[in-house]
Formats: C-alpha cells, sequence, structure tokens
C-alpha cells in the first residue's frame, strides 16, 4: 500500500476518463487537476497501445507529478507490472468499483451468486471473510511487481467498515450516491472505519451528474455546480485525502431523467451533451476552480478532532437510508417472508439519529430539493463499527459514543464497554442493543435474550427493571424513567429502557434523539459553535487548532455564534479560524 501514503500528505483531485478521454492532457496542460483517472481501459495509460498518451504527455506528466489510477481496470499481472514501470510511484493502483453495490441493490442487481445464509453472524462471516477478502487474496498470488500498489473500493453503501476489514485498502465511498446521499454521514462512516482500521486516508468517488438526477436535481441550473462545489469543500472540511469527480466532465448522464432547467416537464427526455457541450464545460470548470482552490488553501495536518463517534453495531447492516427493496446484507430470500430482514425499526433509528447529527436541511438548493450537503450541528463524530474484534484503545479515542441503529451484543463487546466506562468514557444505548439475537429478531424480547451489560441495571422484562444505587433518570416519558444514568468507575452509561427500538414511536425516537444530541454537546470541545442555523454550518477544528466552517446553504446567508461571537456567513462562505 506504498502508494496510498501519498494520500495523507497531498489532497489529490481528479476527473474520470472514459475511452480516449482528452482528459489526461487537460489535467496535465490545463491545470485541472492533479490526478487522473481511466475508466476500464488501462492500456490508455501506456504509451504505445494508448490513443491519448504519448511519451512526450507522459514526460510532461511525470514532469507535473499527476497521478493516475484505473477504475474497473481488470488488469492482469503483465499490465499492472508495466503501468508500475511506466509511471513509477505516480500510479496509484485500482479501483475495483462498486463491489459491495449488492448491499444496497435489489435481488436483480449486477453481483450474482452470493450465497442464501440463515442468520446475520452467517451473511457477514461471508461478505467480509470470502467476498471482500477476495481481491486482496488474488493480489497476494501475483509476484510482488505485478500486484496493485493500492486496492481502492467504491460502494454507494456507506459501509466501508466491512470493506476495509476484508482487506481493501482505501475507501472511496461513492457519495452523492443512494446511502451515501449524506455527504456529511458518509464522510464520517469513511473517517471512522479509516481510523479504526488503521489505514492513512480515506477518498471520495463523486458520482455527481448520475446520482443527483434521483433527487430531481435538473443538470443544466446554477444549483447543480453549487451542489458539486460544495460537497467537494464540504468533503475536504471533514477530511478527505482525495477526491474524484466521475460523471459530468465528459457529458451529461442525466439527461434521460431531469429536464435541464425548472421549466421542462419532469418525464422529459432531453438530447444528450458531449464533452464540448455546456454543461461538461461547467464541470471541468468546476472542478479546475476547486483545484485551485485546494492550491491557495492548503488544510491543516491529520484529520479534524473527533471528540464522540456514532457506532454501527455488531453485524449492523444500515446503508445509510430506508427503502422498502433493501434486504439487510442482500439477504433477498428471508426477506420475502421476514418483514424484519428489510429496512425496519433499527434502520429507522438509526436514520433519525443520522437526521440529528448530519441534517441536509432540504431548501439550501432552494427550489430544488437537496439530499447531499448540510451541516454538523453537534461537531464532527466520527461514525465508527463495534465487534468483537474492538479494542479498549480504539474506543478510547472518544470521550463519548452512542449507539445508532442493530446491535448484536456479545460478552467480549460488554467487556469492552464495560473496560471503557471504567476508564471515563461514557457509552448510550437501547435496550435491543443488549440483545444477543443474530436472526433479526427484535420484537418481544424478553429478559434471556439480553447480554446484561450494564451494571446497576437489572432488566427482567419489558417495563420491570430494579434500578441499582447511584442509577438517575435523566429523561422522564409517562411518568416513567425512559433514560437513565448509570454510573461505573470513572465514566457512565445512559440506558434508554425501552424494550423497542425508539423508531417504533415519533414521541420516543424525537426524547432519545434530543437526548443524544445534549449527550454529545455535554462533551468539551475546543471551539464552542451554537445556533439554529448551524444545521447548514459543516465545521471542523484540526489538530493544530485551525478550524474550517462552510455554509453549506447555496442560496441564503446563515448566522451562527462561535466562542459567543455571532458570525455571520454568505451563501456558500467558506471561513478559517483559530480555536482558542
Amino acid at each position: 500500500m506504498t502508494n496510498a501514503l501519498f494520500l495523507a500528505s497531498q489532497i489529490l483531485v481528479g476527473l474520470t476518463g472514459y475511452g480516449d478521454s482528452p482528459h489526461l492532457a487537460e489535467i496535465v496542460d490545463g491545470g485541472m487537476g492533479n490526478l487522473y483517472v481511466q475508466w476500464s481501459r488501462a492500456a490508455n495509460l501506456l504509451p504505445g497501445e494508448s490513443k491519448i498518451l504519448d511519451d512526450e504527455l507522459l514526460a510532461r506528466a511525470k514532469g507535473r507529478g499527476v497521478r493516475v489510477m484505473t477504475i474497473y481496470g481488470n488488469q492482469n499481472g503483465a499490465t499492472t507490472k508495466r503501468l508500475r514501470e511506466t509511471w513509477g510511484d505516480l500510479y496509484l493502483g485500482n479501483n475495483i468499483g462498486e463491489y459491495a453495490g449488492f448491499l444496497y441493490q435489489d435481488k436483480n442487481s449486477f453481483l450474482k451468486g452470493w450465497p442464501e445464509s440463515h442468520d446475520l453472524r452467517e451473511a457477514h462471516d461471508w461478505l467480509v471473510g470470502e467476498m471482500l477478502a477476495g481481491p486482496r487474496k488474488a493480489q497476494r498470488a501475483r509476484p510482488e511487481d505485478e500486484r496493485e500498489p493500492c486496492l481502492f473500493s467504491t460502494s454507494g453503501s456507506p459501509l466501508a467498515c466491512y470493506e476495509l476489514e476484508g482487506g481493501l485498502d482505501i475507501i472511496c465511498n461513492e457519495m452523492f450516491a443512494v446511502g451515501c446521499g449524506d455527504l456529511a454521514y458518509a464522510a464520517s462512516e469513511a473517517r471512522g472505519a479509516a481510523r479504526r482500521h488503521g489505514r492513512p486516508a480515506w477518498t471520495a468517488w463523486l458520482a455527481h451528474e448520475w446520482q443527483t438526477c434521483w433527487r430531481k436535481l435538473p443538470y443544466g441550473v446554477a444549483q447543480k455546480q453549487d451542489s458539486l462545489e460544495v460537497g467537494l469543500k464540504e468533503l475536504w472540511i471533514m477530511g478527505a485525502s482525495m477526491l474524484v469527480l466521475e460523471s459530468g466532465s465528459q457529458g451529461t448522464q442525466a439527461h434521460d431523467y431531469t429536464p435541464p432547467d425548472g421549466e421542462c416537464p419532469p418525464d422529459t427526455k432531453t438530447p444528450p451533451q458531449g464533452h464540448e457541450g455546456p454543461i461538461a464545460a461547467a464541470y471541468r470548470g468546476t472542478m479546475k476552480a476547486f483545484y485551485e482552490w485546494t492550491l491557495a488553501n492548503p488544510r491543516a495536518a491529520g484529520q479534524p478532532v473527533a471528540e464522540t463517534a456514532l457506532l454501527l453495531g455488531n453485524y449492523d447492516g444500515y446503508v445509510g437510508m430506508t427503502y422498502p427493496s433493501f434486504a439487510i446484507f442482500g439477504q433477498h430470500h428471508i426477506a420475502a417472508t421476514n418483514a424484519h430482514w428489510r429496512c425496519a425499526a433499527p434502520e429507522r433509528t438509526w436514520e433519525a439519529v443520522m437526521g440529528t447529527f448530519f441534517p441536509h436541511p432540504g431548501d439550501a438548493l432552494a427550489p430544488f430539493s437537496n439530499g447531499w450537503l448540510g451541516g454538523t450541528p453537534h461537531g464532527q463524530p466520527d461514525v465508527m463499527n463495534i465487534d468483537d474484534n474492538i479494542t479498549l484503545e480504539q474506543l478510547s479515542r472518544y470521550k463519548a459514543v452512542a449507539f445508532g441503529g442493530w446491535n448484536t451484543m456479545t460478552p467480549e463487546i460488554a467487556e469492552v464497554l464495560r473496560q471503557y466506562v471504567a476508564g471515563g468514557g461514557q457509552v448510550a444505548l437501547c435496550v435491543p442493543q443488549l440483545s444477543g439475537r443474530i436472526d433479526r429478531e427484535f420484537e418481544g424480547l424478553v429478559a434471556d435474550d439480553l447480554v446484561q451489560a450494564v451494571p446497576g441495571v437489572e432488566l427482567r422484562g419489558p417495563g420491570d427493571a430494579v434500578l441499582g444505587e447511584g442509577v438517575t433518570t435523566e429523561v422522564e416519558l409517562d411518568g416513567r424513567p425512559y433514560v437513565v444514568r448509570a454510573p461505573h468507575g470513572k465514566g457512565a452509561y445512559w440506558l434508554c429502557l425501552d424494550w423497542a427500538y425508539p423508531a417504533a414511536d415519533v414521541t420516543r425516537r424525537e426524547a432519545w434523539c434530543g437526548f443524544l444530541a445534549r449527550l454529545m454537546d455535554s462533551v468539551p470541545r475546543r471551539m464552542e459553535v451554537a445556533g439554529d442555523d448551524l444545521r447548514y454550518v459543516n465545521w471542523a477544528v484540526y489538530p493544530d487548532g485551525t478550524a474550517y466552517f462552510l455554509n453549506t446553504d447555496c442560496v441564503r446567508g446563515r448566522s451562527v455564534t462561535i466562542d459567543g461571537v455571532k458570525t455571520d456567513f454568505a451563501p456558500k462562505e467558506f471561513k478559517v479560524l483559530r480555536a482558542k
């Protein structure tokens, strides 16, 4: 993974070329970026076989430090060897593409052949240990000089945790796509997974022209490019080390799905535009401006400070959104007769938690719908998965953690949580997240289903909890304790006593999410930021105290209070401040 280390020290801004693309010359000679990605045909990166590269262009590219990589390269060992010899360390490797896309696809998706599992453990173990481990195993079978320097992966499901666990090197969550539509959530998941699995960087793959059609954003309006510009800067603030535009700069892809402007009826198909058309030119202009912006605004070293984390539980299959056709881990054979294997109360709870910490206000691209951009009103929590391999060191990076949706509790996880709390950590979770079940049954739980992991609280059944000495009520509902604080050592557990996932009831969902927001806000931070407009403002503090703020509202100014001072932001405005 040698070349991946470049990503930790330099922001890479790239465009994707399809076929005999002119983009490589445009990047090298036009200053459009510092990375070129070749779609599928790896030979286009080899002089003598390429229609877009000759020895002179190769020399100019290498002289200017332009890096190259492939996506869906499918190159054999001999081709990889030639790419490495031709480009040296400037060849980053191959993005195997939307490899884990079946996690949110329907049963007729392009990826066929995964086994029909019986339970969550079996489904997870095949996904990680067989499917996602396959590309790395195949690379190990090659001679050293024929191996890819780095294996990247792009999936529209923000479950980088499983892809990295399976052995892939660098995650490129497919931003703007399906579950990665909420950029802040998808970025936090990629960042949390990279930290958990010891990767030097995480990256963003922007299927912008193609994927923004699913929320009917017309391809010819100003807000189309606004959403790309702000999305790029939002991801930059959150720590992305490489940002690649996959679609748009070669021509339109959304013309069959969206009108060019707000006047065309939604179902009207319009003629496509190619590389020389105004839409592709606008995309190239946006990317060039962003690349120049990164050069003018060198980012502070490291990743944003994250004092808190939201936890993807053990065997959690949440893909960033709920949709009726989704089946957990792609297990449609069970979901056909068991609705619990589709997006249900655990995932709807996650969706509510996500909306609390990563809101994307619908009017940020008014008059068109916004499903992508938004603020971080409660700071920069990582989204990190937890399982039997979690270590105290990994968990202790955070002062407070909260489970989002599904969790299968085990004695191993319970013990690490106990040590974490004893050392001063704060853990928030619900009764169903104490269940040890792997069959996706989360209704009608009884005490025998639970791994008793909260010292001082004895759960005998719904409505029957014995609270020990020192356990206090934080939230009441209907005159009964709803959230209790159970101290242990230097820290505390915060337990929702409801035996159903909070999403099952609006009042309980709002009470739980409101409590989680207060808990995370109680953690001391290097800057105090407040205000109703924080739903629109994405902000992060880096280890050296540099703080970045971005108003993601593309049409209106917003105001927030930063360390007691009211600060105004124009639409799309970016500011650099210093933490005290």
